[in-house]
This record gives C-alpha cells, structure tokens and sequence, in this order.
C-alpha cells in the first residue's frame, strides 16, 4: 500500500489541521504516515495546500506531493482556481465538499473516482466555525474514511478527541461521523451534471 494525499482548502478552512490528524490516526492503526505542510503567503481565504504520504512500509521520501491518487477538495471553487485535477494522477479519486453529487457543468470529474459530502452544511449544523467560516476539515476526515475503507472513523474521532478533549472535541468527533455515514462514492460515468 502506498498513496500519496493532497488536501486543498481556503486558509481558515483546517486543511492542514486534518492533514495532522490523518496522520495521527494512521499511526494509531499501525501504518506509517507523514504530514507535510507548505507555509507560503496564504491568508484568510486563500488556497491552502497540505500533504500525506502513507504507506504499510517505512517511507523513504520526505518531499512535496507533487502527482496525488487523492485530492481532497474542501469546495468545488476550487477546482476551478487551482490546478488540482492537472496535478492528480489518472484515475485519482477525488473527495469533495460540495451540497449535493449533482456538479455544474463545468466541473469534469469523469474518469475519477469520486466521494461528495456536504460538508459545509455538517459544520454549519453543528456550529462548527471560526470567524464566520464553516470548518470543514474533521467532516473531510470522516469522507475520507468512508471512500479510502480506512482508517476507520472509530479511530479518527479518537484522534479528534484526543486533539481537543472538550466539547469542541466532541462536536468534530460528531462532524466526522456524520460525514462518514453521509458521503456519497459515485462511479465517474454516474457523475450528473447541471446547466451553468
């Protein structure tokens, strides 16, 4: 087993948060993980790149991820500011926040496997914001859980708690269950598509 991981959200958003607790939970169930994060001039709101290397072997490489098999996308504006989709590998499978596994037109995913959660609305639901902003990253935690088959979600609201042993750790945990139990895994050729 071998996969390299490329979480992509706004600054505010926790994309490097969760790319700290994958890694942890990784770790607790026996695999060996890393998290890297590159700081550049990012601000509130700007697109923020956070990385995983995993693997059932130590890992010999300790660089950038530069051709992901997973892209996680905390908002479908992304995909169209970045060049995420240039950067995955073919056939990557692509997690993504986004209200419904209904995508505008202009937004081809096909050929990828693709995991859609509402994420936006679990944090707003649940109160989870900073500064007015929905955080999304445990929610994309708990997807990424129910489209990778691991690690399980037990583990990742372990790591949750731990992180955060209060009530703000308690609702993260309950983020990343709900979006477990909600996300959609959708067949690329399923993929349905709306008029812009």
């Amino acid at each position: 087993m071998y996969y390299e991981v490329s979480w992509l959200g706004r600054g505010g958003q926790g994309a490097v948060t969760a790319s700290r607790l994958l890694a942890k939970a990784l770790v607790e169930e026996g695999l060996w993980a890393q998290s890297i994060v590159f700081f550049g001039a990012e601000r509130r709101g700007a697109p923020v790149y956070a990385y995983n290397r995993i693997s059932d072997k130590p890992i010999k490489y300790h660089h950038f991820v530069y051709k992901p098999d997973i892209a996680i996308v905390f908002e479908s504006s992304l995909l169209k500011i970045t060049n995420i989709l240039q950067q995955v590998k073919p056939n990557a499978t692509i997690i993504l926040n986004h209200h419904t596994h209904v995508l505008n037109s202009d937004i081809d995913l096909s050929g990828y496997k693709v995991g859609i959660v509402d994420a936006t609305g679990i944090a707003i639901n649940l109160n989870l914001r900073v500064a007015g902003i929905p955080v999304v990253n445990t929610a994309m935690l708990g997807a990424f859980a129910k489209v990778m088959k691991f690690p399980t979600v037990n583990t990742i609201m372990k790591i949750i708690r731990e992180s955060w042993p209060s009530k703000i750790g308690e609702l993260n945990a309950e983020a990343a269950k709900l979006a477990y139990e909600k996300t959609e895994i959708i067949e690329p050729k399923k993929i349905d598509k709306e008029a812009v």
